[in-house]
């Protein structure tokens, strides 16, 4: 599956680039760009039950639809977690990156917090 996914070479190991690392931070930016589209939703596709409901009907309604609040909690917690751990792995090729520049005595200018555009929220 990941080998599907065009974004998902700079999630492995192996050889780091530019390239690899600006791929990854093009992802980062549609992770956020997913992950802000959530949190403007959900409370409005699963709003909290009013507890006014008072038929059996209704009760199954609140419990599935604590159900579904619950789930799509779950997943924005995925997603805040995948954010988390994609900057992390983003930090890490650049070191990589700049590792192997040095190895090889390449004076390429290093990339900081600042001049990256994935950084930013």
């Amino acid at each position: 599956m990941l080998d599907s996914d065009p974004y998902a070479l700079p999630l492995k190991g192996t050889a780091v680039s530019q390239e690899r690392i600006d791929d990854a931070g093009a992802h980062l930016l549609m992770l956020r760009s997913l992950l802000a589209e959530v949190n403007e939703s959900v409370h409005r596709l699963v709003p909290p039950s009013s507890g006014a409901w008072r038929s059996s009907a209704a009760d199954g309604y609140v419990r599935g639809l604590d159900d579904l609040r619950a789930r799509v909690l779950a997943a924005r917690d995925g997603l805040v977690d995948a954010e988390s751990a994609l900057v992390d792995r983003i930090r890490r090729m650049e070191h990589q990156l700049d590792l192997q520049r040095a190895a090889l005595g390449d004076q390429h200018v290093q990339i900081t917090r600042s001049d990256a555009s994935w950084t930013t929220r």
